[in-house]
């Protein structure tokens, strides 16, 4: 493994850093891309993010999310799972999470493990209702997102029984493909815009990782993977172009997150 990377929140852009990586070195991917909605211009997102433009054509973000998935390809180990957590554009109409899957599965070869439907609980965005009261548009704003689960080779992952870390309880509940919790709100009331809770993370790490595997995020934000990951006792490692949320994460890192206690 590249030491350079390992338990390390690097600062720079994905696709260039993802071919540093070593090939077969990443057990488990857990990500939530930025979501191409225009964020800090438009009613629902309005804090930019601070160097990243959340505005491509439909198309040219798909091809660049292709691109990103390509290339980590060859980085997974054989068995290893890549978790893609995203969300749908303008309320359902922008069928991003199937665009994913038609790349993942038939331009680069990854098997289908999982859809799993992540239950947010909130109804902020319930008063989009479109042509209300008339059939002549109606809008159904939603208030879930997808977890993704692909793996490459095989669906199988070999691993040491001793190094299993999830629960009996844990694996019951959580083997379930409707998962209910909330997003994160503190991220939001400091300005930034990563909903991804530590929950999600937690989740996908016991049930699809050993204890000393390697966890990997291409977009890692405010670092909510690799803390998490860290306090389960993986190794890490995170890609993030923002110096400022680089930063912020190594802090986050370095200090533990109380919710995960």
């Amino acid at each position: 493994m590249n030491d350079r990377f390992i338990n390390e929140v690097t600062c720079g852009d994905s696709e260039q850093l993802i071919q540093e990586l070593d090939d077969s070195s990443i057990d488990l991917l857990i990500t939530s891309p930025p979501y191409n909605v225009d964020l800090g211009y438009n009613a629902k997102h309005k804090n930019p993010y601070d160097l990243y433009q959340d505005n491509k054509s439909h198309s040219d973000y798909i091809a660049w999310l292709e691109r990103i998935f390509g290339h980590v390809k060859a980085k997974m180990v054989s068995g290893g799972r890549v978790c893609i957590n995203i969300g749908d554009g303008r309320n359902g109409s922008v069928p991003t999470h199937s665009d994913i899957i038609q790349f993942m599965t038939r331009e680069l070869g990854y098997i289908m493990m999982a859809t799993i439907i992540w239950n947010k609980n909130t109804t902020g965005n319930r008063t989009a209702w479109g042509s209300y009261m008339s059939p002549s548009c109606p809008s159904f704003p939603s208030s879930f997102e997808f977890i993704l689960i692909f793996a490459k080779d095989q669906k199988k992952k070999v691993g040491d029984k001793d190094k299993i870390t999830v629960s009996r309880d844990e694996f019951i509940h959580n083997s379930w493909g409707m998962w209910t919790f909330a997003p994160e709100t503190r991220q939001k009331k400091m300005g930034l815009n990563a909903m991804f809770p530590v929950e999600l993370p937690k989740r996908l790490i016991q049930m699809l990782s050993y204890k000393d595997d390697v966890v990997f995020d291409p977009f890692s934000g405010l670092g909510t993977t690799c803390v998490t990951a860290r306090f389960l006792e993986r190794q890490y490692i995170g890609f993030e172009m923002s110096v400022d949320y680089c930063q912020r994460s190594r802090t986050r890192i370095m200090n533990g997150d109380k919710r995960l206690v």
